[in-house]
């Protein structure tokens, strides 16, 4: 896992704090001042008078004409070449023109190193955030997934890495062929980025 994970949606609803805390069965979340600038964010750690033990933080960062979230959306945009599939390529294109908010869960791995629950705590409120505004995920070193979270676009040359639920789109019928990827069998890999699905690669039902 990268140090970053986003979610990137075309919703520009606010999502109540308390939704996210119900989904910290593990920890807690709780919004802190963000340091040198306007408004906060939140933290999620064990516990929140444990501020030195904080597992992740969210920002969220609007999209919208002259901002740093519209400036970010430009360069993915600029950087889907670089990988592929080329479907999935033409699709993220279209797709993240229309996106109003970057959430950007930062991950700190030394205090979540102390908590083995600590990564379940992340994606659950992680999840909680895709199932409230929808969107597509971008992982660092890995890539982009689409609204049903499967991997479909990455850049070989960040040397992607484990067992992926991932699909191809089939641009004749608009529609996702999920697949099952080892992103380390440099084969399959090849294939993905190239829009095909590897013989040792197998494919899932949706």
């Amino acid at each position: 896992m990268g140090d970053y994970l986003r979610l990137l949606t075309a919703s520009d609803r606010e999502i109540p704090l308390a939704t996210l805390q119900r989904a910290a069965n593990i920890g807690a979340v709780w919004s802190v001042d963000h340091p040198g600038t306007l408004g906060n964010y939140l933290a999620i750690g064990p516990d929140p008078n444990d501020s030195q033990n904080v597992w992740a933080t969210i920002e969220c960062n609007p999209v919208a004409p002259n901002t740093l979230g519209a400036e970010e959306v430009a360069e993915y945009i600029d950087s889907l070449d670089s990988g592929g599939p080329p479907a999935a390529v033409r699709w993220l294109s279209d797709y993240l023109e229309t996106v109003r908010a970057i959430y950007a869960i930062r991950v700190y791995p030394e205090p979540m190193s102390h908590s083995p629950a600590a990564i379940e705590a992340i994606l659950a409120i992680r999840t909680a955030l895709r199932t409230a505004v929808g969107g597509v995920g971008q992982w660092d070193g890995q890539g982009f997934t689409n609204e049903d979270d499967r991997l479909i676009w990455c850049h070989p040359s960040t040397h992607p890495k484990g067992s992926v639920r991932a699909a191809l789109l089939d641009e004749s019928t608009g529609e996702w062929i999920p697949c099952e990827l080892n992103l380390g069998h440099p084969e399959q890999l090849s294939a993905f980025v190239r829009g095909e699905v590897h013989r040792s690669a197998r494919h899932r039902d949706a």
